[in-house]
């Protein structure tokens, strides 16, 4: 069994909560508006999902999509993170066989 080290795809909240905000403001929405769009009794979700404090469901984010004119991966920032991955399955080893090389993935040991 061995070991690669991947790079794998993480949601960055802070980043998305920022990008959810400029299209927002962008688009000439008030909070107050995307509060009555989702019926929230109260704006804390809207100003959570802006400060990256939590992130829409993924319905939430179709929603917004459709508000801002913008593409759902335009309104989620990811980021790149490194995890150890243990090839133990054949299903796992042909992954990683592949993506070794493709130069996706790196030996770690």
């Amino acid at each position: 069994m061995r070991t690669v080290t991947i790079q794998k795809p993480v949601v960055d909240l802070k980043a998305t909560g920022a990008q959810i905000k400029s299209l927002r403001i962008k688009s000439g929405y008030t909070v107050h508006d995307i509060q009555a769009v989702f019926g929230f009794e109260y704006p804390q979700a809207v100003y959570a999902w802006e400060s990256g404090k939590s992130i829409p469901t993924i319905d939430n984010l179709l929603v917004l999509a459709h508000l801002f004119d913008a593409a759902v991966e335009e309104i989620v920032i990811q980021r790149m993170i490194e995890v150890k991955v243990s090839c133990v399955s054949n299903k796992i080893e042909k992954l990683c066989n592949k993506n070794c090389n493709d130069c996706k993935l790196r030996l770690s040991a």
